[in-house]
């Protein structure tokens, strides 16, 4: 799968486009274009619960967050895999793009899943193995599970830089 040229989608809306309150105890009430709505119809892991979230800019070049609409305490912090690793690849399967309802590679965006450290010394880590596969057409998305991933699920990445080694 190709960089994320469907990402443009989120950070452009035309003044005439159905705009929709999301409630976020992280973010506060949050304005965000209709088609910036994605249902998960399996949920994320460990969150099968969670079907509907607004994904928006974080306000950085690559970062955006995936607020819950069931749950205005879950948020997710995601980022575009293709700046940080450069030689990082996703092909979905017949079955996730059976799932997600798209024909094309370019309908589709990926992006991982962020886990900020606990502690000022450790850095952020990047689920390169779980990321997120996005329809912005379709208004679909899902979690994928890379089981011959040589990425893995916790890689350290420099959110200011690009790529920790």
């Amino acid at each position: 799968m190709s960089p994320n040229a469907a990402l443009a989608l989120v950070e452009e809306s035309p003044a005439t486009e159905r705009m929709v309150t999301v409630e976020s105890d992280l973010l506060g009430p949050l304005t965000v274009p209709a088609r910036g709505i994605l249902t998960f119809p399996s949920g994320m892991f460990g969150f099968p619960e969670c079907r509907r979230f607004a994904l928006v800019s974080a306000g950085r070049d690559g970062l955006f967050w995936l607020q819950s609409l069931e749950h205005a305490t879950l948020a997710f912090l995601l980022a575009d895999p293709f700046q940080f690793f450069p030689t990082y690849a996703v092909e979905l399967s017949a079955g996730d793009r059976t799932e997600l309802a798209v024909t094309e590679a370019a309908d589709v965006a990926v992006l991982c899943v962020v886990t900020l450290p606990r502690r000022k010394d450790e850095a952020p880590t990047a689920n390169l193995q779980g990321p997120v596969a996005l329809s912005f057409r379709s208004g679909l998305a899902r979690q994928l599970a890379l089981g011959e991933s040589t990425w893995g699920t916790r890689r350290a990445l420099d959110l200011g830089r690009g790529a920790a080694d």
